[in-house]
């Protein structure tokens, strides 16, 4: 799911993200699906999704739709056979998210949940996931940011050393205006509680003050 630790090594997701199966509940893989559904336009898209880590998206995509054309790709060897258990129906490579194997436009939805904070050039991940991406497609992305009255507060409470970019929301809405035409962008307060409760609340009244943010923008 990132760039910055190696993938190859046995256990790297149990050793890089514990707690992944608690930080990904159907809740919030839905408000993912949700946002990315209202925005469609085409009724069955072809949906990539980038640094598809353990493949809990794509199934939870697959089980609400089971007629839309699902790909994912990660750089973890590991998290590419256990997505490709896990979701036969999609077509599952390994590759960076700035080195993409894949034609220019052949997708009408990109996705990438919690994906450019952990890659080496961001810019260059977005390029890449620009390029795949139809015209008239739609692109998806969440990321943490660490600016705003909380922004001290999370940065102390951050301690994933993957988060290799920790900027602010205006970093990343700018970066996305570069290459797309931006839909909107929201809030996310998320946090573990406990080894098994996580807290994921999506917000638009308080947007600048939430550790993440999710985007939404079309490629015309």
């Amino acid at each position: 799911m990132n760039d910055t630790l190696d993938q190859d090594t046995p256990g790297y997701f149990d050793s890089a993200y514990r707690n992944y199966d608690t930080q990904n509940p159907p809740s919030k893989l839905q408000h993912y699906l949700d946002v990315i559904r209202a925005r469609l336009r085409v009724p069955q898209p072809r949906l990539l999704d980038v640094g598809c880590g353990r493949g809990l998206f794509l199934r939870h995509a697959h089980d609400k739709h089971s007629d839309w054309d699902l790909y994912g790709i990660d750089a973890a060897a590991e998290g590419v056979t256990e997505t490709a258990n896990l979701v036969p129906q999609a077509a599952i490579s390994r590759g960076r998210a700035d080195s993409m194997p894949f034609r220019p436009e052949s997708f009408d939805v990109v996705t990438a949940w919690d994906l450019l904070e952990h890659v080496p050039d961001p810019n260059l991940a977005l390029y890449e996931m620009v390029r795949c991406l139809r015209t008239g497609g739609l692109m998806g992305m969440v990321v943490p940011v660490y600016d705003g009255i909380t922004g001290p507060l999370i940065r102390a409470l951050d301690r994933d050393p993957t988060h290799v970019h920790k900027k602010s929301r205006k970093f990343w809405t700018d970066l996305l205006d570069t290459r797309l035409d931006r839909v909107e962008w929201h809030g996310i307060y998320r946090y573990m509680i406990s080894k098994s409760r996580y807290v994921h609340r999506p917000t638009r009244r308080l947007r600048e003050t939430a550790p993440a943010i999710l985007i939404t923008a079309f490629k015309d």
